[in-house]
């Protein structure tokens, strides 16, 4: 069994950011939402995406979609969870099906510079 945690607004992945919500779900043969929080991040000054990822972390997530990354984020997993890269406007229940099926692209590296302020 996985814990995957997503940032999501409406029913869309974001990134972790920007999301209105933490969503942890356990992925194993069936897909299942074990816990929703607002996003940390929102109430975050600089590296918000950061708050987001170690909110999770802190709640047990192994892996996280995102639509991007920043250099923070990409430190503060290092060696602590992976992290898979979603297409911009990809729904929650179409993300977690592409992770399940290994079709989602591991982030190794920032997918942008560090930019929150």
């Amino acid at each position: 069994m996985t814990k995957v945690a997503l940032p999501v607004s409406g029913d869309e992945v974001t990134g972790p950011g920007e999301g209105e919500k933490v969503e942890i779900f356990e992925v194993e043969n069936e897909i299942k939402l074990i816990e929703e929080y607002p996003n940390p991040a929102l109430q975050a000054i600089a590296a918000r995406g950061a708050h987001m990822l170690k909110s999770a972390l802190d709640k047990g997530a192994q892996v996280f979609l995102v639509t991007e990354m920043g250099p923070p984020g990409v430190r503060l997993l290092q060696g602590k969870a992976k992290a898979f890269l979603v297409e911009e406007g990809t729904k929650v229940d179409d993300a977690l099906k592409l992770f399940k099926e290994g079709k989602l692209q591991e982030i190794v590296k920032p997918t942008h510079t560090e930019r929150h302020g």
